[in-house]
C-alpha cells in the first residue's frame, strides 16, 4: 500500500511538472509570436522586378553588314566598336563630293580672278553694266556652290563615319540581333545592349500604404537566389494609380489601385539580372 502511494505521488508530481513546463513553452511562444509580429506592423514588404537600362544599337545609315565583333554576354565598354557596314558605296560617294568640291574651288579661283580684272574697267564705266554684273554673279555663285560642296562633303564624311558603330556607355552584350551579310536599313537594332551605369527595381505601392512613402526612403532588398541584402531607397513614385498589373504578386485583390515606384539599388552588383524578382522591405 505504502509503495503505492509514493507510485501516486510520483506520478502526481510528473504531471504538474509537465504541465507546467507545457504552460512555461506556451507562454514563450505567445509572446516570441507577439514580439515578432509587433516588429513586422513596421515593415512594409513589397515584391518588384529588376529593371534594367536597355539600349538598342542601330546605324544611321543603309548598308550590308560586314562585321560583328561581339557575341552575347561580351563585357563592352563605352568607345568600343562593335560592327561595321560594307563602306565601299559610301566611301565612293564621299570622293566624288569632295572631286566635286575641287571642281568647285577651282571654278570660284577662275571667278576671283576675273572680278579683280574687270573691277576698275566696271568703275570707269569701261565695260557695260551688264557685263559687270554678270563677272559679279558669277563670282557669287561661284562662293555658293563651293559652301554648298562642302556641306555635301561633310554629310558623306558623316555618313561614311556611321558605317562604324560604337558602344555608348558600358554594359553586357544581351541580344545579338543579326548577322554579318544581312541587308540593314537606317535604325534597325544589330546588337541589344544592357547597361550597367544604374540598376533599379520595379515595384508597386498600395493605395492605402502610400503616404508612408516618399522620395529617397532608404529600403532592404534580397532575392530568392542569395542571401545577401541590397542597399537601395526610392527614387520615383508615379503621380498616376492603375491597377494591379497581373505579373506582380501582392497579398490583397490584384484589382487594388496601386501606384507604381522606382526604387534605386545603391550597391548593384553582377548577380542581379534583368527580369529577376525581388521582395523588398521598408521599415
Amino acid at each position: 500500500m505504502m509503495n503505492e502511494k509514493k507510485d501516486f505521488k510520483k506520478k502526481k508530481y510528473l504531471l504538474t511538472f509537465m504541465l507546467l513546463f507545457l504552460c512555461i513553452a506556451i507562454f514563450t511562444a505567445l509572446e516570441t509570436k507577439s514580439f515578432f509580429n509587433s516588429k513586422d506592423n513596421n515593415i512594409i514588404t513589397l515584391y518588384g522586378n529588376i529593371d534594367i537600362r536597355q539600349v538598342n544599337l542601330s546605324f544611321r545609315v543603309d548598308g550590308r553588314l560586314k562585321n560583328m565583333l561581339f557575341e552575347e554576354g561580351n563585357i563592352i565598354h563605352s568607345g568600343d566598336l562593335v560592327a561595321c557596314l560594307d563602306d565601299i558605296p559610301i566611301l565612293n560617294k564621299l570622293n566624288q563630293a569632295k572631286a566635286q568640291l575641287e571642281q568647285s574651288k577651282v571654278q570660284l579661283h577662275n571667278a576671283e580672278r576675273r572680278y579683280k580684272r574687270n573691277i576698275e574697267l566696271c568703275k570707269t564705266d569701261t565695260i557695260s553694266q551688264q557685263e559687270c554684273d554678270n563677272i559679279l554673279a558669277a563670282r557669287d555663285e561661284a562662293i555658293s556652290n563651293v559652301a554648298y560642296m562642302e556641306s555635301v562633303v561633310a554629310e558623306a564624311q558623316t555618313a561614311y563615319d556611321d558605317t562604324k558603330l560604337y558602344a555608348p556607355s558600358n554594359g553586357i552584350m544581351l541580344v545579338r540581333i543579326q548577322e554579318p551579310g544581312s541587308m540593314v536599313a537606317a535604325g534597325t537594332p544589330v546588337y541589344t545592349l544592357s547597361l550597367n551605369e544604374e540598376m533599379w527595381v520595379r515595384a508597386y505601392i498600395q493605395e492605402t500604404e502610400l503616404g508612408k512613402f516618399k522620395i529617397g526612403t532608404p529600403v532592404k532588398i534580397t532575392t530568392d537566389s542569395t542571401d545577401k541584402i541590397y542597399n537601395g531607397h526610392i527614387g520615383f513614385i508615379s503621380p498616376q494609380a492603375e491597377f494591379t498589373p497581373k505579373n506582380i504578386e501582392t497579398t490583397t485583390l490584384r484589382t487594388d489601385l496601386v501606384y507604381r515606384t522606382r526604387i534605386i539599388i545603391d550597391d548593384a552588383d553582377d548577380f542581379l539580372k534583368q527580369g529577376m524578382p525581388v521582395t523588398i522591405k521598408v521599415e
